[in-house]
């Protein structure tokens, strides 16, 4: 099944959109200065630096696995275009099929609600736009920035499961998990969140349903 995420979410203050080749030398400076800051929880941190020509091939892989339907990659951008982070969605499909949100964010631009606004905005695509049944959050347990998101946004916290695994600190360790449902949107905060404006790949607008 491949899901239909348009090419471009843009939020109050935010653009979440698919990178392009332009993007990757700001990606390389923003990855590289917030190495320290990610690496704990995100493995591929240890990788940094990189080069401005690996983070275009970088781009290159995700833009093809986001045109084959294997993994949805965005980039975080405030609304004048400034790189702030990444984001986006990653296919699952057990116990059932459903996608899953992950996101990092600048250390300059933590606490600014940001990463709140982001996933708010993603958890009403996957739902509304891609009719996914559930929309789901992982992370380490020790990640207490990471679970505040899910939380402040009304998802259930899931019992712990042997399905899924992620880093802490270069150890695999069972995540916390969270779900929303449709009917996570009839409840506050995400029954009055103002929808997002949606762009597909041809640069056309993508209406919400009714």
């Amino acid at each position: 099944m491949t899901w239909p995420v348009p090419a471009r979410i843009a939020t109050e203050r935010l653009v979440l959109r698919r990178y392009a080749p332009a993007d990757a030398e700001a990606l390389a400076a923003v990855a590289a200065r917030n190495r320290e800051h990610l690496i704990r929880f995100l493995p591929w941190a240890a990788d940094e630096p990189q080069s401005v020509a690996q983070r275009r091939a970088w781009i290159a892989e995700v833009d093809a696995a986001f045109d084959a339907g294997t993994e949805f990659t965005m980039g975080l951008f405030l609304a004048d275009g400034t790189l702030v982070g990444g984001t986006g969605y990653h296919v699952r499909t057990e116990p059932e099929p459903y996608l899953e949100i992950g996101y990092w964010i600048d250390a300059a631009h933590e606490g600014l609600g940001l990463v709140t606004e982001a996933v708010a905005a993603l958890t009403l695509v996957a739902l509304e736009i891609c009719g996914v049944p559930t929309v789901g959050i992982a992370h380490a347990p020790a990640n207490t920035r990471s679970a505040a998101v899910p939380a402040r946004l009304g998802y259930a916290r899931q019992p712990d499961t042997a399905i899924l695994t992620c880093s802490d600190g270069g150890a695999a360790v069972a995540p916390v998990e969270w779900r929303a449902t449709p009917s996570t949107l009839a409840v506050e905060p995400l029954a009055s969140w103002p929808r997002p404006a949606l762009t597909d790949a041809d640069g056309a607008a993508v209406a919400w349903p009714g």
